[in-house]
């Protein structure tokens, strides 16, 4: 009983939820229908019908209507204003600012003034009109600049070549310029140099300017190959011969003549990689970048006797240790005064100023006194006059520095003095080409 009633209640909800939704679209359907009906009911319908009947009989009125909202206003919207310019009655091109014109203007007349060192004014009229343009009508300044270069007629786009701040040439183009300090280049560079370059600061510059002041290349070329220093480094490699040392062993228990070789020298090898640095082709400097020794050198060794026998060694010493340097070695008295007088007192030790042999010692009464030479066996000879005491004899070895006599007064002499002598081959030389004297 109880669930036939829930059914029964249930199904009446449904039912009148249905008729609801229907009374409403019923309702709604109703308004639309009014809402259709007053709309064409509307003036404005017939207004549009007029329009489009004048619009078939006045096409040009219509066509005009349609072509302002359509073209004009775009066009006026996607354009703006500017200049054109024109040379010589021929359009170059629109510029926004008329002053971009002028400046254009004055650029290229001072660059070309400059080089040809005169004033310079483009040959071309010029003009400007006010005009609307699309942007991407507007010229940029170089364009402006290369429409005028292009108009004048005489104009280009020049290299000036200079050396050391100072100009040079000109030639007709930056690659031209290259071209020929290239060619300077080339005849002191090979194929393995790098880094080849001008010892002088050289420079390239562009100018606008008239092609008439364009250099000859031969002769520009034959202006700078004399004037310009090429500097370039290589890499080069080569074999080294390394050479060997010479060791002088002493014994003093062998006489000085002796020498004998106990080993022979051998040169070495390694191989070099240098870089080398030229100025107009000559090596001017070498950096050692690798050495690799393939044979080391051998050292040669050589034994040589110490002991005196009278051989000098060509260097002398003052045969006294103090002294009053009075004469020297000039004409004196109507003859050759051949040595050198350092006044000492009497009985002051004298020494042999080199290695010798005693082959004079005595009086042989011709003026020296008491005196001694000494033959150094090398082509030299010394001489010692006025002593008082001869301290060696004929045929002994003397070393240098050792005490041969005792200073005097004997011979012809004006006080007690050493009279010293050099003699080359037997001739007299000035002693003080191999000594120095206070």
């Amino acid at each position: 009983m109880l669930h036939t009633t829930v059914m029964r209640n249930l199904l009446s909800f449904v039912f009148g939820l249905f008729s609801g939704l229907l009374f409403a679209l019923v309702r709604a359907v109703l308004l639309l229908d009014r809402l259709i009906c007053w709309i064409y009911d509307l003036p404005l319908w017939a207004a549009i019908a007029r329009a489009f009947h004048f619009a078939q009989r006045r096409r040009a009125v219509c066509a005009f209507t349609l072509f302002v909202p359509l073209f004009f206003v775009p066009g006026a919207l996607l354009t703006q204003s500017g200049t054109l310019v024109l040379a010589d009655g021929a359009p170059l091109g629109f510029v926004e600012d008329p002053d971009m014109l002028s400046a254009a203007v004055t650029e290229l007349e001072e660059s070309a003034s400059a080089l040809a060192g005169a004033d310079y004014a483009l040959p071309v009229a010029l003009e400007s009109r006010a005009l609307r343009a699309t942007p991407s009508q507007f010229l940029t300044a170089d364009e402006l600049k290369t429409g005028l270069i292009e108009a004048s007629g005489e104009l280009d786009t020049l290299a000036v070549i200079s050396v050391n701040g100072e100009q040079a040439g000109v030639c007709r183009s930056a690659e031209d310029a290259q071209a020929l300090l290239d060619r300077v280049k080339a005849q002191y560079t090979t194929a393995t140099d790098e880094n080849a370059d001008f010892l002088q600061e050289v420079r390239v510059d562009e100018v606008v300017a008239q092609t008439s002041l364009v250099s000859d290349f031969g002769a520009l070329y034959d202006y700078l190959a004399p004037r310009l220093d090429v500097t370039a480094t290589r890499s080069v490699t080569y074999t080294e011969e390394i050479p060997y040392e010479t060791i002088t062993r002493e014994n003093d228990q062998l006489d000085q003549t002796y020498r004998a070789t106990l080993q022979e020298g051998c040169t070495g090898e390694a191989v070099v990689t240098a870089e080398i640095q030229t100025v107009d082709g000559e090596e001017h400097g070498r950096t050692i970048l690798e050495r690799t020794v393939l044979s080391n050198a051998t050292d040669e060794i050589i034994e040589v006797g110490t002991r005196n026998v009278g051989i000098g060694t060509g260097e002398f010493a003052v045969p006294v240790t103090s002294y009053t340097f009075t004469s020297g070695f000039k004409w004196r008295w109507g003859k050759l005064h051949g040595g050198v007088d350092l006044a000492v007192p009497e009985g002051t030790p004298v020494y042999a100023a080199d290695n010798g042999k005693v082959i004079v010692a005595g009086d042989l009464d011709n003026g020296y006194g008491s005196y001694i030479i000494l033959d150094h066996q090398n082509g030299y000879k010394t001489l010692y006059a006025h002593n008082s005491e001869l301290l060696v004899s004929v045929g002994d070895v003397v070393a240098k520095g050792d005490k041969i006599a005792l200073s005097g007064n004997t011979g012809n002499s004006t006080g007690p003095h050493v009279h010293f002598e050099i003699q080359v081959n037997d001739e007299k030389v000035d002693p003080q080409q191999y000594i120095t004297l206070a």
